[in-house]
């Protein structure tokens, strides 16, 4: 071993005709390579109950408007519109959350984010029901006031025989 490593911090003079870097490190700085143990970080406390999904992640914020608006959806396509006015906003819930998972997909619990798709697929199929029920109920107003219009004196008779009729 020679004297520089016995030593290191010894104050000695540098010798500047060595075309060799030095290795002595100075004394007030510490090693340039980190401990090979260090403290891990202190526990944080976890969030309140139910403020946040899982492992950290948020809920997204209409998820649970847009699948219970998108359930509502599919009975209330028979309930001439009311079924419509449910999908409609359950579509549009469904995909400002969607955007939102999609632009920051960390911040937000899958099960938030499947809730959401779950409503926007319940809110499309109530959507397309209400329609077809609504065009249905116009297409028979469209004949029978047709038929009423061609021949009143059929329609009438054809009123007094279901009992609807004077």
């Amino acid at each position: 071993m020679s004297e520089e490593q016995e030593n290191p911090q010894e104050n000695k003079p540098i010798d500047l005709s060595k075309n060799e870097e030095s290795t002595v490190q100075p004394i007030n700085e510490g090693p340039v390579t980190p401990p090979p143990f260090q403290q891990p970080p202190p526990f944080q406390q976890p969030p309140p109950f139910g403020q946040f999904g899982g492992m950290g992640q948020q809920n997204l914020p209409n998820s649970t408007a847009a699948l219970v608006l998108g359930i509502l959806s599919i009975p209330g396509c028979c309930c001439y519109g009311l079924g419509l006015i449910f999908g409609i906003v359950a579509w549009v819930l469904a995909a400002g959350d969607i955007k939102k998972y999609r632009l920051n997909p960390n911040l937000y619990a899958i099960s938030s984010y499947k809730n959401t798709k779950a409503g926007k697929v319940c809110a499309i199929i109530g959507s397309i029901l209400s329609l077809l029920y609504i065009i249905c109920i116009i297409l028979m107003i469209a004949v029978f006031g047709w038929a009423a219009l061609r021949d009143p004196e059929l329609m009438k008779e054809l009123l007094r025989e279901k009992g609807l009729g004077n």
